[in-house]
C-alpha cells in the first residue's frame, strides 16, 4: 500500500482553517479507493469532488503535452470570491482514455495532490478574510519577462506553502522508506520529486539571492511535522 491509501486520518484536521468550509471529511485512503469508481465516468468524478466546494473544468489535451498518449495533465486554481476550488483536467476522451492500472494511479495522485494544493489556497484565503496575500520573499531577477514573473509568481509565500505539501507527497510517495530529512538533504544529486525540480531550476538552484528556495525546504519539514502528528 502506499502513503495515500496508509493515511486513514481526515486530512482537513492538518489545514488551519478557523472553522471547515464544508462538512465532508477528506480522508486520503478513502479518497484512493473511491476514486477507482469513477475511471472513465466523467460526469461520476465531478460530482464526486462537489463535496469539497470544487469543481472539474474539462479542457482539451494540451497541445505540448509530452505524455499525450498516456498521460492526463491536471491543474488547478482557488476563487476566493466564490470560495471554491477548480480542478482543471486536459482531456476531451475521459470517458474512453486508456487507463492502465500505473497510468490510472498516476493520474489519481496527480488530482489528489492538486486538489490538496488548492484546498491549502482555500485555508490561506480563509484565514485572512479572503483577501490576497501580498507577501512576496525577496528573488533575483535576469531580466527575462517570462522568467520573472515565474520567478515573482513562485516566491508568493502562499504558493511556496502550497507548492511544499506537492514536494512532500512527491517523496512520499516515491520514496516512502527514505526519511524526509534524507531526502531534502540530496536535492542537488537525485531528482526524488519532479515538483521539488521544477521549483527549484526556475530559480537556477540558488539559494543565496532567492529566499523562495530556502522557504520550500522550511516549508517542506513543516508538512513533515504536521503528518507525523497525525499519525
Amino acid at each position: 500500500m502506499n502513503f495515500l491509501e496508509n493515511a486513514t486520518f481526515d486530512w482537513m484536521d492538518i489545514l488551519n482553517f478557523d472553522e471547515k468550509p464544508f462538512r465532508a471529511k477528506l480522508i486520503p485512503a478513502k479518497v484512493w479507493r473511491d476514486l477507482d469508481l469513477y475511471v472513465n465516468d466523467k460526469d461520476g468524478l465531478s460530482n464526486y469532488v462537489k463535496k469539497w466546494r470544487t469543481k472539474i473544468v474539462w479542457r482539451k489535451e494540451k497541445s505540448k503535452a509530452k505524455w499525450t498518449e498516456n498521460y492526463v495533465a491536471i491543474g488547478g486554481e482557488y476563487d476566493p470570491d466564490k470560495r471554491q476550488c477548480s480542478l482543471h483536467i486536459y482531456t476531451e476522451k475521459f470517458n474512453t482514455f486508456p487507463f492502465t492500472q500505473t497510468s490510472w494511479a498516476s493520474f489519481k495522485m496527480r488530482l489528489m495532490q492538486t486538489l490538496m494544493h488548492e484546498l491549502i489556497h482555500f485555508m490561506q484565503f480563509n484565514r485572512r478574510g479572503d483577501e490576497w496575500s501580498t507577501y512576496v520573499v525577496p528573488y533575483k531577477k535576469v531580466g527575462i519577462a517570462k522568467k520573472d514573473a515565474q520567478r515573482e509568481y513562485l516566491s508568493e509565500f502562499d504558493e511556496i506553502q502550497a507548492y511544499a505539501h506537492c514536494v512532500y507527497l512527491d517523496f512520499k510517495m516515491r520514496r516512502p522508506k527514505v526519511d524526509i530529512s534524507i531526502l531534502l538533504n540530496r536535492y542537488k544529486t537525485k531528482r526524488d520529486s519532479s515538483t521539488l525540480h521544477y521549483f527549484l531550476k526556475t530559480f537556477n538552484y540558488d539559494l543565496r539571492n532567492n529566499i523562495a528556495t530556502r522557504k520550500i525546504i522550511d516549508q517542506i519539514g513543516k508538512w513533515d511535522r504536521k503528518y507525523n502528528r497525525m499519525t
